[in-house]
């Protein structure tokens, strides 16, 4: 088994994550995945290793893995750590993107418009996740990615267990015009009120559904 394959089989199940295929509290069987990825324990294993170390799983000795079930607290404490990080972040994009950059921040509102006028939720989201972390990439400091990607994984779980459908493409729109003026304290107002939108919109009642079997997720 290659790195390679293991890790196709990480981002795999990290996106169904993500993507509110597997949801929280649901149960992940080695043995399950095994067969739906046709591959041995062992990756399986490692892989479900690496998202609890990324908190995306949470597991239960001599139980199993579960998809992490953020309690209110964790959820408030993940959008606090966001609004601390994302504040500081477009403030520094502010002061060094380029017109090329700001241009690649246009094409991503103009997919994220496309999509939510399509009907596409997931794909409004994807394109959400990429907006955010393409900041996270102009303002030069790898760290703000690497956290930032964290918190966002978390972000999507906390959305599949108390979120809304609601969208705020139109913060999207707003913080580019700050960065095209490059007013940092602008920005930093508009990306914190909008990820406090974003907390607010959450109603805190969990949510259960109907989930898909592993096999038929990671159908090939």
């Amino acid at each position: 088994m290659s790195k390679k394959k293991e890790h196709e089989i990480y981002k795999e199940i990290k996106l169904a994550i993500t993507q509110h295929k597997l949801l929280p509290n649901m149960q992940l069987i080695e043995d399950s995945l095994a067969d739906a990825f046709q591959v041995s324990r062992t990756p399986i294993r490692n892989v479900l290793r690496r998202l609890a170390m990324e908190k995306l799983l949470t597991v239960i000795p001599y139980r199993g893995a579960f998809v992490s079930c953020p309690s209110v607290e964790d959820a408030r404490s993940v959008f606090e750590m966001r609004r601390v990080i994302e504040s500081s972040m477009v403030r520094k994009v502010c002061a060094v993107a380029s017109e090329a950059q700001i241009d690649e921040l246009q094409r991503l509102l103009q997919e994220e418009h496309r999509a939510s006028h399509d009907g596409d939720v997931i794909g409004a989201l994807d394109v959400t996740v990429d907006f955010h972390l393409k900041l996270a990439e102009l303002a030069q400091n790898s760290y703000y990615y690497t956290f930032l990607e964290e918190l966002i994984s978390l972000t999507a779980v906390i959305i599949a267990l108390y979120g809304s459908s609601e969208t705020f493409c139109r913060d999207h729109e707003q913080l580019v015009e700050a960065i095209v003026l490059q007013d940092g304290e602008l920005a930093s107002r508009i990306m914190t009120e909008h990820l406090l939108q974003i907390e607010r919109s959450l109603d805190f009642t969990v949510k259960t559904g109907s989930v898909m079997n592993l096999t038929d997720i990671f159908q090939r």
